[in-house]
C-alpha cells in the first residue's frame, strides 16, 4: 500500500494522524515516516479496522481479537 492511500484510510477509520494510529496499535509514530510503502501486517490491521467501522464493531474489539496491545 502506498503511503498516500494509507493516510487516506486511517482518516476514514477515524484517526486524525499517523501518530494517533501508530500509538493505537503500539507502533512507534516515527516508524511510518520511514516507509515508502506500508508493510502487509499494517495493511491487514487497516483492513480489519475498516471492516469493523463499516460493520459497527469498535476498533478495541478488533485489537483484542488480533492481540494488539
Amino acid at each position: 500500500m502506498k503511503k498516500q492511500e494509507f493516510k487516506k484510510l486511517i482518516r476514514e477509520i477515524g484517526f486524525t494522524s499517523q501518530r494517533s494510529f501508530a500509538e493505537e496499535i503500539g507502533v512507534k509514530a516515527t516508524t511510518f515516516t520511514t516507509y515508502k510503502f506500508i508493510p502487509n501486517h499494517i495493511v491487514r490491521i487497516i483492513n480489519m479496522a475498516l471492516l469493523a467501522k463499516h460493520s459497527g464493531v469498535p476498533f478495541d474489539e478488533i485489537k483484542e481479537a488480533m492481540k494488539i496491545d
